[in-house]
């Protein structure tokens, strides 16, 4: 994880911007990459830039000073992660290999980044062109945001909320600034995403010329082209589960007779093969030491490199269980359950919802892996903590959103992801884990939301409810992952979302909705919505989690009233 940042003025005029990186601009820029920093300042065709990197070693033998340069005078600021595919390497860093591949001859810097496979925001400078290349990878995993006027520009991965014309870059394509001819006037050019079905809706001060489609490589189809979106399900794919659900008593019962259907045992277990490779490429592609031990001499670091943010429900725990294979057993795991306390109550009691099915989770793991060190964290909160940290920190990595909804989610990942508490035995905890992972993108892509079930049930449209999934992973760039992002790197740590990994994305949307999820009455809640997951955990040994009904994260650890609307604007960020 990287705080990037790029500014561009007219040279010798004055311009009226309070939006540089001062101090406090500067603080959460580096504390998203707090093990090197690097800057690099130009000038050109009448118009000054600066070049800021601060980096988090995730890949390499050792930390790799940003921005990165080559001898054509191309620029780099790149903060991502390239996973699999042609641009990844074994051992090296995959920013270098990035800026090679772009200043090659003959490829494109959009045919480059098309075949990117992981997540990324980035800021290139071509220099032989004299164009600014920018914009987030395919769903928006990491933050970047942009003010833009005809003579200032300002790009970064983590603003404050003194900046308020601050916006988060769309992540539906992909933009390039032309500055050869454009003494003058600034006139953005954006190449939309073939697969995205939403429109760029902006307005910042400049023209904008809406070139060709793009297509990514994995990433190219929308549901409306799929094979299966032409027509309705075979009357056996429906009526297995009335079947089996007619035939079953217990949930446990519904989930045990589904896998022996040989159908459904085959998506079950290829869902846990392509969900185990990303896992396996998220937990192992990290230097083998902790954040306290990245400059230690000694290069033993016994503490948790992985952690995963544990609520105790369906995504969380069969993350858990998958990256139990690929943690050396030797290492121990950290769980982060995050509860806050009531302020309307004069005890503090952070018993809450996820507290209770984290414990259970919890349990289930040791179960299935009695050699483990597993370290369930309960990080309490109190409310004067909560209001602090909040006014403080919390809401300028929020901005440039301010909804209810923002203000909860924001708090919660930011406290959570901090990993301090104490541990089951009550022994103060602090982890130090380089690698976060997140149950993100589960729900959109699978039914889990309670909105799904609704839709299902007034309209029974297997289109429309394949649509509204598709559309629900389509804006999760804008809704969630640039906030998270913000807001879980400013721990200096890495947050990965296996879930959101091109291969498994592109895998579940390769099945249509009826082999997701089962949203019918006969499946009730924790057993038809997110069917598929629901299955899988069972098969990992899961099975009390495996029945475990959607919780939002805000509710579960008590931060949320259930009395403010998540869409209105929140008066206390």
């Amino acid at each position: 994880m990287c705080g990037i940042f790029y500014s561009l003025s007219r040279c010798h005029k004055d311009v009226d911007v309070d939006y540089g990186p001062d101090e406090e601009f500067n603080e959460t820029l580096s504390r998203r990459g707090p093990d090197i920093k690097g800057e690099l300042k130009m000038e050109f065709n009448g118009w000054q830039a600066k070049f800021i990197g601060h980096v988090l070693w995730t890949q390499g033998f050792s930390p790799t000073k940003q921005p990165l340069t080559d001898s054509y005078g191309n620029i780099l600021l790149w903060n991502g992660d390239v996973f699999n595919g042609p641009f990844a390497s074994e051992d090296g860093c995959d920013s270098s290999e990035i800026l090679k591949k772009l200043s090659c001859n003959g490829n494109s810097v959009l045919f480059c980044l098309t075949q990117v496979v992981g997540p990324y925001s980035f800021i290139y400078w071509d220099n032989v062109n004299k164009c600014l290349w920018f914009g987030r990878d395919v769903f928006g995993r990491h933050s970047l945001l942009w003010l833009i006027s005809s003579d200032y520009v300002l790009i970064t991965s983590s603003g404050n909320k003194h900046a308020k014309d601050l916006l988060e870059v769309p992540a539906v394509g992909l933009f390039m600034l032309d500055l050869k001819d454009s003494l003058d006037n600034l006139e953005l050019n954006f190449f939309p995403w073939k697969h995205s079905m939403n429109e760029l809706k902006i307005d910042i001060g400049i023209s904008v010329d809406i070139c060709e489609t793009t297509s990514h490589a994995i990433i190219k189809n929308g549901e409306k082209e799929a094979e299966w979106f032409k027509e309705e399900p075979k009357f056996h794919d429906i009526e297995i589960y009335k079947t089996i659900c007619n035939q079953a008593g217990s949930s446990n019962d519904i989930l045990k007779k589904c896998l022996e259907n040989n159908e459904i045992l085959n998506r079950v277990e290829s869902l846990i093969n392509i969900l185990s490779k990303s896992v396996e490429l998220r937990v192992n592609k990290q230097p083998n030491l902790c954040r306290k031990c990245t400059f230690s001499k000694d290069f033993h670091c016994s503490h948790s490199k992985i952690g995963i943010l544990f609520s105790g429900g369906l995504d969380s725990t069969v993350l858990a269980i998958l990256a139990n294979k690929y943690v050396p057993l030797h290492e121990s795991i950290d769980l982060y359950n995050v509860a806050f306390q009531n302020p309307a109550k004069k005890i503090m009691n952070f018993n809450v919802p996820d507290r209770k099915t984290g414990e259970i989770a919890f349990e289930e793991l040791k179960k299935l892996s009695p050699l483990r060190k597993w370290n369930f964290i309960k990080v309490d909160v109190t409310h004067d903590e909560l209001v602090t940290w909040r006014q403080n920190l919390i809401a300028h990595l929020i901005h440039p959103l301010n909804t209810v909804l923002d203000d909860s989610l924001g708090c919660t990942l930011w406290f959570a992801s901090r990993g301090q508490g104490v541990l089951s035995t009550g022994q103060p905890y602090s982890s130090y884990a380089r690698v976060i992972l997140l149950g993100l993108g589960a729900d959109e892509m699978l039914g889990g939301y309670m909105r799904h079930r609704t839709q299902w049930r007034r309209e029974r449209s297997w289109k429309t409810l394949a649509l509204s999934l598709a559309n629900d992973l389509d804006i999760i760039g804008r809704r969630n992952l640039g906030r998270d992002n913000r807001v879980l790197a400013n721990h200096g740590c890495q947050p990965r979302l296996p879930y959101l990994d091109e291969h498994v994305v592109a895998f579940i949307q390769s099945l249509p909705p009826w082999h997701r999820c089962c949203l019918s009455d006969e499946m009730p809640l924790g057993i038809g919505d997110k069917l598929l997951l629901r299955l899988a955990a069972w098969k990992l040994g899961l099975c009390k989690v495996a029945t475990f009904p959607k919780r939002a994260m805000q509710f579960g650890s008590c931060i949320a009233n259930s009395h403010e609307s998540g869409n209105s604007v929140s008066h206390r960020l």
